[in-house]
């Protein structure tokens, strides 16, 4: 059953009432309160995706592209025009071809994004790790089922959300700064373009004097190691660079490209907890040995 919202006279139809973080963010960028409104007033609702018209601004835009149309003309001619558009890494696997696909872009200068599922937020820290490892460092994460409440309490960085159900209410169509997150509103549907957005797969003929680069950064924390990607580099410990040179040593690249991130997540977990206790056992064998041999020293003096 939906629920009628009231947004500024306009009646919405969505999936469920906001939360109170997405009538905060309604409430500072589209200077608008979210008010619940009753069906019997409902003659004119429109769904979710009408709210971008109620609230135009000049079109601002970053080009974002799945693997599949990396060969695109679209995609071609941004990195003709120097351009550098985002490019969302596999959520599950690597094939070999996709890898070097991707990584002649990045060469290029596109931007990796990594998927982040709220479900498996866990798997996320796997998935961007081994990217850093293999040169495809991720300076943003996408969600693709739209806005969760319990995000803001996700890493810190660059968060790009995109909804394809017509009947959930997406955030505004604005460059949004929460503490220490910024958000950003991604789509496909560029009937749609007005305010600052993320494009998916656009089209060609969309113009490119209007492309304003969002906010680059991301966190994460694995084996309660923090890590933090920036423009720059990857800022982090010494255990956790140490994690990230041995990943490409203690699971084969073949592996990487053709087994679920998931099942990485363990395995590497599971190798470095081994290479722990095995590292651990030696310095104690050494320890042990070396204070045996003083022991020895001393009683023949």
């Amino acid at each position: 059953m939906s629920v009628i919202l009231n947004i500024c006279g306009m009646l919405i139809a969505t999936s469920h009432f906001p939360d109170a973080t997405l009538q905060e963010f309604y409430q500072q960028y589209y200077h608008c309160q979210i008010k619940r409104s009753s069906t019997d007033a409902s003659t004119h609702v429109q769904s979710a995706s009408a709210v971008t018209q109620l609230f135009p601004q000049t079109s601002t835009w970053w080009p974002i592209f799945t693997v599949d149309q990396l060969q695109s003309e679209s995609f071609k001619n941004l990195i003709e025009h120097g351009v550098k558009p985002g490019i969302i890494l596999p959520n599950e696997y690597f094939s070999v071809l996709n890898y070097y696909k991707i990584k002649k872009a990045v060469n290029e200068g596109a931007i990796p994004v990594a998927v982040y599922q709220m479900q498996h937020s866990k798997y996320f820290a796997a998935k961007a790790t081994f990217s850093t490892a293999i040169g495809l460092r991720p300076l943003a994460a996408i969600i693709q089922t739209g806005w969760d409440e319990n995000i803001i309490a996700q890493p810190a960085g660059s968060y790009l959300i995109q909804s394809e159900n017509s009947d959930e209410l997406n955030i505004p169509a604005r460059v949004i700064q929460h503490h220490q997150h910024y958000f950003y509103q991604a789509t496909s549907d560029i009937s749609q373009n007005t305010g600052y957005q993320i494009i998916v797969n656009p089209p060609i003929e969309l113009s490119l004097n209007n492309i304003q680069y969002p906010h680059f950064g991301i966190s994460w924390t694995l084996n309660n190691t923090d890590y933090r990607s920036t423009p720059d580099q990857i800022e982090t410990n010494l255990f956790g660079y140490l994690m990230i040179a041995i990943s490409t040593v203690i699971i084969p690249l073949d592996y990487i490209f053709s087994t679920r991130y998931p099942s990485l997540l363990s395995t590497f977990g599971s190798s470095i907890s081994w290479i722990s206790l095995l590292l651990g056992c030696t310095l104690l064998l050494i320890l042990i040995i070396s204070i045996i041999r003083r022991r020895r020293i001393n009683a023949r003096n």
